[in-house]
């Protein structure tokens, strides 16, 4: 299976083998989508796995990281194509001291191939800058993200606060990452509108509740 000479890849430290496993996807005419669900998403929580049974060391889990994110950067301007009328929009973080970011560089990514426009703000947004680009930005939605339960008072935090925001209309706020994932009674307590289990999944929640309109 490609997820596992993916992970095989990614276990070795091999950058090249990884990036040839992604290319032989790509070039069978598999899009980003399956990519990302089927082979970098087992492949990277596998190794999160490993990581937690001392099976991998950090080093080497950062190791298996920084690759895959190389090879997702890679494999994105394989396929992507410029729209010329960019609509809908979306700001993308994770909460202050929350640093598992792929989850939301590969809704970034899906989105932008879907005709979106997406800020990716990335790893640990503390709440002030986290509200601050949503009143400079104004997006039509905005996810967030928190990998454990530790996490989650930051999560609902970020949320106030932009619900306070200075802006004419509140953006849609979907949380996810495995602390959320998917409760959509967790993710009301915590203020938002919607979540997900996976970032297709969100990125076909947000194709239903955005509409597409001219900026």
């Amino acid at each position: 299976m490609d997820s596992n000479l993916f992970l095989e890849a990614l276990i070795r430290g091999d950058r090249r083998e990884a990036n040839r496993v992604v290319d032989r996807i790509l070039d069978r005419g598999d899009g980003l989508e399956t990519l990302y669900m089927h082979v970098v998403q087992p492949a990277m929580s596998e190794v999160g796995r490993l990581w937690q049974e001392n099976e991998l060391t950090v080093a080497e889990e950062h190791l298996a990281t920084a690759i895959t994110q190389a090879a997702m950067g890679r494999a994105f301007e394989r396929v992507y194509r410029w729209h010329d009328s960019r609509t809908p929009s979306l700001v993308a973080a994770c909460v202050d001291d929350e640093r598992h970011q792929m989850g939301l560089r590969m809704l970034c990514d899906l989105l932008e191939i879907d005709g979106w426009d997406t800020v990716y703000l990335g790893a640990s947004v503390p709440i002030e800058s986290l509200v601050s680009m949503v009143e400079k930005r104004k997006p039509d939605a905005l996810a967030l993200s928190a990998t454990i339960a530790p996490h989650l008072p930051r999560l609902r935090a970020a949320i106030e606060a932009v619900r306070a925001a200075h802006v004419d209309e509140q953006p849609l706020i979907i949380a996810g990452g495995r602390a959320v994932a998917g409760d959509y009674a967790l993710a009301e307590r915590l203020g938002a509108d919607l979540t997900a289990k996976t970032a297709a999944e969100a990125v076909d929640v947000l194709r239903v509740r955005v509409p597409r309109r001219e900026r």
